[in-house]
């Protein structure tokens, strides 16, 4: 055993100690082959063939080492990597075209990818995608996706996602994905989520959710959450969660919640609650530390000053400076039998 041991313990040693640089160095890369069939003058006209440079017409059956297409380039299969070259005007490809850059209009029945850019109007049957920048129109039978930023309108029957930011435009079946910051409008079948701030409007069938703030409109089909500022319209089918402070409008069916400040109109099915409320707030619970304004709820609960107007079964507050009205109405800071009172209790 202690053989075994020794032998499980120098063989990785001895194996390390081998050269191995020959099986570990990467191949040379091999030159492609340009070889082509010209029908015109130098490099106007048609090619037919992997010609590096074309203006006018390109047939080739897989592109490799591409410089230059203007005009037409239509291929079979996709382009050998590393992707390189540029296509201004138009890129067919049946498995799908591919190059550096794609200026124009690009359709690939398989999909469509561009090293760096997609610039126009990008279709592939199952992705459009972009390992950098997709400016204008982009639409993915399944998935649109760049790993930089899109500006302009992206469409998926899965998935649309920007790896920066987006500004425009996105639709997806599924969801819809930004990880950085989202401008424009963006609708997700199930979800829509930015990772960054949000302006402008995002809708989604079960959740929409804002890392950052939100200024805008945000409705989520079960729920709407920012985890940062909410400046403008925020709506949850269940709920409404707003990470710091509300200033606008919110409503959960069951919830509507602000970590720091509600300003604006809260309204819920069962609770609106923040620390302070500065507007209007109806549910069946309303719970604040800070009241000013209007509350309508069952039970009014705030935990300090209230300044307004309290409206509900029980209304309960430990400053008063307003009105309250509903069947009992308790005051801490009114003494003796002004502390709770039926129908109506005030303090100025």
């Amino acid at each position: 055993m202690l053989r075994m041991a020794v032998a499980l313990v120098l063989v990785p040693a001895l194996l390390h100690s081998q050269d191995t640089t020959a099986a570990t160095q990467p191949k040379p890369r091999k030159e492609s082959s340009h070889w082509h069939i010209a029908l015109g003058y130098h490099d106007t006209g048609i090619t037919i063939g992997n010609a590096a440079r074309t203006n006018g017409l390109r047939i080739n059956f897989e592109d490799a080492d591409l410089a230059v297409v203007s005009g037409v380039n239509l291929t079979i299969w996709k382009p050998r990597e590393p992707m390189t070259g540029t296509v201004n005007g138009l890129a067919v490809g049946i498995v799908g075209p591919g190059a550096e850059n794609l200026n124009g209009v690009a359709i690939g029945i398989g999909g469509v990818v561009a090293e760096r850019r997609a610039r126009w109007i990008t279709i592939g049957g199952l992705g459009a995608v972009s390992n950098d920048r997709i400016d204008g129109i982009a639409i993915g039978g399944l998935g649109t996706v760049a790993n930089g930023d899109i500006a302009g309108i992206a469409i998926a029957g899965l998935g649309t996602v920007s790896n920066r930011n987006l500004t425009g435009i996105a639709i997806a079946g599924l969801g819809t994905v930004v990880n950085n910051d989202l401008t424009g409008f963006a609708f997700g079948g199930l979800g829509t989520v930015a990772n960054g701030d949000l302006g402008g409007i995002a809708l989604a069938g079960l959740g929409t959710v804002v890392n950052r703030n939100l200024t805008g409109v945000g409705v989520g089909g079960l729920a709407m959450v920012a985890n940062g500022d909410v400046q403008g319209v925020a709506i949850g089918g269940l709920a409404s969660v707003t990470g710091r402070s509300l200033t606008g409008v919110g409503v959960g069916a069951l919830a509507t919640v602000a970590g720091d400040e509600l300003r604006g109109v809260g309204l819920a099915g069962y609770t609106v609650q923040s620390p302070s409320i500065r507007g209007w707030s109806t549910a069946l619970y309303v719970k604040t530390r800070d009241l000013h304004g209007v509350s309508i709820a069952a039970y009014n609960r705030v935990r300090g000053p209230q300044v307004g107007l309290s409206i509900g079964i029980y209304n309960s507050t430990r400053n008063l400076k307003g009105v309250q009205l509903g069947l009992l109405n308790r005051a801490q800071n009114n003494r003796g039998i002004f502390h709770i009172l039926p129908v109506v209790n005030a303090h100025f």
